[in-house]
């Protein structure tokens, strides 16, 4: 083929978060599809879970972060709803074979330690950690994905929750301990 026939092939991009989603296992549709209407749940719950009564509006609300983050899980369930609804050709109930989920349960451990260490070191350390460590362990090697990549992500974390929404943080226990 000459240079000027490849401009001439159509190009598919995979926007898709599998490589392969014609063999995907329905298992892995349901569980996200069940995730979802348990975030959809809590969604529509959320006004007498949250206590709202203060004096912030409700931008600062403490009722803010969980609409947000349930929204995005509800939106992000809404392709493997589509997938159970509709399956793809090939598509089974048998899981993938793929082993044991073991990238997926160290980055579970690594939330977890951050959660509880957001308390302890500050939402910024916190943050930049889990995000570099995750992504080490996930396989991205490169200097701008570790370092760059989550100082980027940390900084847009602080100036939406911590300045743009006013949402508190506090103190951490090491700056309490070693200035006081």
């Amino acid at each position: 083929m000459r240079f000027a026939d490849f401009r001439r092939q159509p190009v598919y991009v995979d926007i898709t978060m599998s490589r392969n989603t014609k063999n995907q296992s329905r298992v892995h549709d349901l569980f996200s599809s069940l995730l979802g209407a348990f975030a959809a749940f809590c969604l529509i719950t959320s006004p007498w879970n949250v206590d709202t009564e203060g004096p912030d509006p409700f931008y600062k609300g403490p009722l803010i972060f969980p609409i947000i983050v349930l929204s995005m899980m509800v939106a992000a369930s809404l392709p493997a709803c589509r997938r159970l609804i509709s399956p793809p050709n090939g598509s089974s109930w048998r899981l993938d074979g793929e082993g044991y989920p073991g990238k997926t349960l160290v980055v579970l451990i690594f939330l977890i330690i951050m959660l509880v260490s957001l308390n302890l070191i500050g939402l910024e350390v916190s943050a930049f950690a889990f995000l570099g460590a995750s992504l080490l362990v996930l396989g991205h090697r490169t200097p701008v994905k570790l370092i760059v990549l989550p100082l980027i992500m940390t900084g847009l974390i602080v100036l939406i929750f911590k300045h743009f929404l006013g949402v508190f943080f506090p103190t951490p226990l090491i700056a309490e301990w070693l200035w006081e």
